[in-house]
């Protein structure tokens, strides 16, 4: 049987094409934004890059706060821009809660000590205009404590190159302490990192200063 092309038909035809031919930006899934030190070939982007799906250059409405170890993050106020990465991260919903975690976002307890907090941010340009994209910036309650906005990421920090792996280790234990437990003082690291300035004696206990707390966050 002979199937007659009318143009009714063919019109039909040509929107089914173009439908499968253009999918605007906002249906690719799009659910995050890395910029400063989570863009490629900074400190933390190994923890995204195997989760990337897809990716495109993104502008946000946010500022950026220099930080007291030479890098920055992003606070979700003001009217500056900040360019990065809007990425299709591809990561199972029961994972979300370990991957904040391992980037410092302790989402179950929000509060004035939280140094990372998780936001959405508003693409300002482009084909994105308008998208809401999730981004680890810092806790607005944390300003105070850094050395103000900056117009541009800051990729460099010395705090973080000159640390040994058993200094690295260190620190990280002592961020993922809870309550009142105690981490076993190692003489030796501890003096080193005191001398920088990254932890303090409290007594009984030894506890990561503000700038101990940044660099954790970026290890």
């Amino acid at each position: 049987m002979k199937i007659l092309s009318t143009p009714h038909a063919l019109l039909h035809r040509f929107a089914v094409v173009m439908f499968f031919c253009y999918i605007p930006a906002s249906m690719l899934g799009f659910n995050f934004f890395l910029y400063g030190a989570y863009s490629e070939g900074q400190p933390c982007f190994d923890r995204f890059k195997n989760f990337i799906r897809s990716s495109q250059p993104a502008t946000v409405r946010g500022t950026m706060y220099k930080l007291q170890c030479g890098l920055s993050l992003l606070v979700n106020e003001g009217e500056g821009a900040v360019s990065g990465l809007a990425v299709e991260l591809e990561i199972p919903e029961t994972q979300w809660p370990i991957f904040d975690a391992i980037n410092g976002c302790q989402l179950e307890s929000v509060s004035a000590k939280n140094f990372i907090v998780k936001e959405k941010l508003v693409v300002i340009d482009g084909e994105l205009l308008g998208t809401q994209l999730e981004a680890y910036c810092l806790n607005p309650q944390k300003k105070l404590q850094t050395m103000g906005p900056v117009t541009s990421p800051i990729i460099s920090s010395e705090c973080l190159s000159q640390l040994t792996d058993r200094q690295k280790t260190y620190i990280q234990k002592l961020a993922r302490v809870k309550g009142r437990e105690v981490v076993p003082i190692d003489l030796v690291v501890s003096r080193e990192l005191i001398s920088m300035q990254l932890i303090v004696d409290k007594g009984r206990r030894l506890a990561l200063t503000n700038l101990g707390q940044e660099v954790s966050c970026f290890l």
